[in-house]
């Protein structure tokens, strides 16, 4: 399920592509939680794994905010909540996970480009709406809602907290 990197860049498209299978067939079509989260947490590693590699390739600067880091950038906050979706449902709703699922969801919603489109207005109210879930806390999440609508999800932003939280998760 490797996908390829050509001249610096994570094919997109096949990523793309792979979670969207992987969704459809394992999250949006049949309960098959367990899968989604092998499946979706190989993908997460090695987009993770290439995004520091890139990072630490580059004197530890943030990509430019063009077209390719914005797609880029949108499907790694997607995977994230696929991911954790996955996960909450796969291990009977967080009795082994919650801190990891969490850590997911935030970094999904604080990672999610142009807010203000309505098809990530829609994803960032479903991962809102998973996170009051598991932390059950809504002023946590409430906190984060505004954080993230203040932020506007400026690509920018969103790749430098992107860079955050793959240290924290890789070192």
């Amino acid at each position: 399920m490797e996908i390829q990197v050509i001249r610096e860049h994570l094919d997109i498209v096949k990523l793309q592509e792979k979670v969207n299978s992987i969704v459809f067939d394992n999250i949006d079509t049949s309960d098959n939680y367990r899968k989604a989260m092998r499946d979706l947490n190989q993908i997460y590693t090695q987009v993770t794994t290439f995004y520091k590699d890139f990072i630490d390739g580059h004197d530890g600067e943030i990509p430019p905010a063009n077209t390719y880091w914005y797609l880029f950038i949108d499907c790694s906050a997607k995977l994230c909540y696929f991911l954790a979706t996955a996960t909450y449902y796969a291990s009977n709703e967080l009795q082994k996970t919650p801190e990891k699922v969490e850590k997911l969801l935030e970094a999904a919603a604080r990672t999610l480009p142009n807010i203000e489109q309505e098809e990530n207005e829609e994803f960032l109210t479903a991962i809102l709406s998973l996170h009051a879930e598991i932390s059950d806390d809504e002023i946590k999440t409430t906190l984060l809602r505004e954080e993230v609508l203040k932020q506007k999800g400026t690509v920018k932003q969103c790749l430098q907290y992107f860079k955050q939280f793959v240290y924290l998760e890789i070192d």
